[in-house]
């Protein structure tokens, strides 16, 4: 899957780069945000609002006229010693009416794979537990390992509530 984190590009740009999704800052003005999502929709790929530094993601939701796809609660690099905000996944997705996934971000590591699924995570998304180990393969097994899944073809992203 590719994903495009637009910063000041389109969606459509995205789109027409082959992106299979397009990343937007939660701290955009809400109309912005919107717009990327109405345009990420109309070109067929995925929208996704990274929370990071978002003070209160239940209310952006909440103000959305049109809602993502995907809702990624992101913990900054420099705050991976304080606990991760996924205390409030149900609210989030309750706020949405229940149609989005919710992706966690940010020293995901394997000791909390079952925590933050139990707490209601759809996607975790893992950085350096993988790509600065020394033995890339070993890492990824361990993950998926935690997952207590058969395949790897169980975790294809589906939104087709």
């Amino acid at each position: 899957m590719k994903i495009l984190d637009t910063g000041n590009l389109e969606a459509r740009m995205a789109a027409d780069a082959s992106a299979d999704a397009v990343v937007m800052s939660g701290l955009a003005p809400v109309s912005t945000i919107e717009k990327a999502i109405a345009e990420a929709r109309k070109t067929g790929i995925y929208s996704v609002i990274d929370m990071l530094n978002v003070e209160d993601p239940v209310g952006l939701i909440a103000s959305l006229k049109v809602r993502p796809d995907i809702v990624e609660l992101h913990r900054a690099i420099d705050a991976e010693h304080t606990s991760h905000a996924w205390g409030n996944i149900g609210d989030i997705k309750k706020a949405a009416g229940g149609k989005l996934l919710v992706a966690t971000a940010g020293g995901i590591r394997v000791p909390v794979v079952k925590e933050a699924l139990k707490t209601g995570a759809d996607i975790l998304v893992v950085g350096r537990a993988i790509t600065a180990s020394k033995d890339v393969r070993h890492a990824a097994e361990e993950f998926l390992e935690e997952l207590d899944k058969e395949e790897i073809d169980q975790f294809r992203i589906m939104t087709d509530f």
